[in-house]
């Protein structure tokens, strides 16, 4: 051994320093900056882009709002004032809610695959390192909650003072809201977020049931205008309190957070976000219902009824029976149609009703949903694809049914400025918006994915596969469609006539994979016959020889 080797095996060697969070992160955008593919100019367009259609859309959302205000402040009565003031109190209630739900759905602090890979098992800390992801949940809460609590109040036909405080309260509320979740997050309890999203979703039908009251005579509050101000403040006094303190907590439990917690949250967020880049919501729907039953895992198996299409009605029967969560929703939206009536809005009483209990039937048609994506369980049952089409929607439509008639006096007019009606056009405007949110539902759920093996369009935007916009309208077409003679002040006769047409064509059998497969199986049977012929006329030929 040399004197140099003898020296380099005495000499210790340095300790390695693992890097700290910071230096991770910025190695990670290190690396994505140095693999950008777009120049200097490409992101300028793009950015000149969005700012345009930012522009537009604000510009059209201004002027919706411009015009409700008016539209509302039109009814300047004691009724309609006291229920405008309670309105936002709905607004608040609502966005706490769905803050809780999607906290819980999420995390909300969630890691992706990549971090959960390597960053999460690196030897450094794990706190340090999802403290931001904390930060950007409850500041998109806070956003998202503030947005709509100002829309809510400006839609209402409120003060300026109003609007701001209501968008304060409401977003700090729902900042709140997610800042709980976290904490439960970190000592593994969903519990208490689930029960309270429960709670503030019941306070939000609550609060659209006082605004009813109070429109139609049923109860009498003395409100005064400073009254939404004040509560307001109140309200996001205790949401600051309770939001401080759960941060503070949700902090010191970040690094006892599972990272099989973190990845489920993050694979859920890759797979809802490849799901909208596609504008396929249906997809991002069923993934999340993949995961509530992956939450799940089993359920104890039940041995169905009946004979032929009974099996499939009374199969949906157990489904509901099993989840029962959508009537809730459903029961919700019986409110929507006298909430619209007491602010005024008659006029738009249908369609609002209508969007709602299309959203809220959706759930319902799971079994319709399954049935027509998968073509080949469909042909393994004897009966036409139109017959399976009616055995599956009998459920949601005799709900849809006790919908109409449950509402069928938020039609007949109460409250200051609504419109009178007889009990037979009440009756048929119920039937009209119930049948169209049920078809609403109907078109959305059996709609088929986008076929990107399909030739493209092209467009000034790109190419696009046939079928990618329009599934954004997919349901809000048939609603708007079935709704639009009541809009225009026509009788609903002609909505329940535009109706029975949408049927004919949502529930035939004749959809285009049907079409399809038809094609096929006679161009098989006519290359099948074609060379049985060309058989025969070799033998004959060889005979004659």
């Amino acid at each position: 051994m040399s004197t140099l080797d003898a020296t380099d095996a005495l000499t210790p060697e340095p300790d390695l320093v693992p890097a700290s969070p910071r230096e991770l992160k910025r190695l990670i955008k290190d690396w994505r900056r140095g693999r950008a593919t777009k120049n200097l100019s490409e992101a300028f367009h793009d950015a000149y882009v969005a700012l345009i259609g930012a522009l537009m859309l604000g510009a059209m959302v201004i002027n919706v709002i411009l015009k409700a205000q008016r539209t509302v402040a039109s009814c300047d009565s004691t009724s309609c004032l006291s229920a405008r003031t309670v309105l936002p109190w709905a607004g608040f209630a609502a966005a706490v809610g769905v803050a809780l739900a999607i906290s819980r759905l999420f995390g909300p602090v969630l890691a992706s695959a990549a971090e959960g890979f390597w960053l999460l098992d690196a030897p450094i800390s794990r706190a340090r390192l999802l403290r931001s992801r904390l930060f950007m949940a409850v500041g998109i809460a806070l956003v998202g909650g503030a947005a709509l609590g100002a829309l809510v109040s400006a839609l209402t036909g409120s003060s300026a003072a109003e609007v701001v405080a209501w968008s304060a309260a409401t977003g700090l509320s729902a900042a709140a809201a997610v800042s709980f979740a976290a904490a439960q997050q970190g000592a593994e309890h969903h519990r208490l977020t689930v029960v309270a999203s429960y709670v503030f979703g019941f306070l939000g039908v609550a609060a659209l049931g006082l605004v009813i009251g109070i429109a139609a005579g049923w109860l009498s509050f003395g409100l005064s205008n400073d009254l939404g101000v004040e509560l307001a403040m109140a309200l996001g006094g205790f949401a600051v309190a309770v939001l401080v303190t759960s941060f503070v907590v949700a902090q010191l439990r970040l690094k006892q957070i599972r990272r099989t917690r973190l990845l489920s949250g993050g694979a859920l967020v890759s797979g809802i976000s490849g799901a909208f880049f596609a504008l396929d919501i249906g997809l991002a729907r069923d993934i999340v219902v993949e995961r509530r039953a992956a939450e799940k895992g089993h359920v104890r198996a039940v041995r169905g009824k009946g004979l032929g299409l009974q099996a499939l009605t009374w199969r949906e029967w157990q489904r509901l029976r099993r989840f029962p969560q959508p009537l809730l929703a459903l029961a919700g939206t019986a409110v929507v149609p006298y909430a619209a009536d007491a602010l005024g809005m008659s006029t738009l009483t249908p369609v609002f009703a209508a969007l709602a209990l299309f959203a809220a039937l959706i759930p319902l048609l799971g079994g319709l949903r399954v049935l027509t994506r998968t073509g080949g369980l469909a042909r393994c049952l004897p009966f036409s694809l139109a017959q399976i089409k009616l055995a599956s929607i009998t459920v949601p439509a005799v709900l849809a049914a006790v919908w109409a008639v449950v509402t069928t006096a938020a039609y007949r007019g109460f409250g200051d400025g609504a419109v009178a009606r007889s009990i037979p056009d009440a009756s048929l405007m119920a039937i009209a918006t119930a049948a169209a949110g049920l078809l609403a539902a109907v078109r959305w759920t059996q709609a088929k994915g986008v076929d990107f093996g399909a030739p493209m369009i092209s467009t000034q935007a790109g190419a696009f596969p046939p079928g990618l916009m329009t599934n954004l309208f997919r349901g809000f077409d048939v609603a708007l469609l079935v709704t639009a003679p009541m809009l225009l002040g026509l009788s609903p006769f002609w909505s329940l006539v535009i109706a029975g047409i949408a049927a004919l064509i949502l529930l035939n059998s004749m959809d285009a994979e049907s079409l399809r497969a038809r094609q096929a199986e006679q161009k098989a049977d006519l290359e099948r016959q074609r060379k049985q012929r060309e058989a025969e006329l070799a033998t004959s030929r060889q005979r004659k020889r």
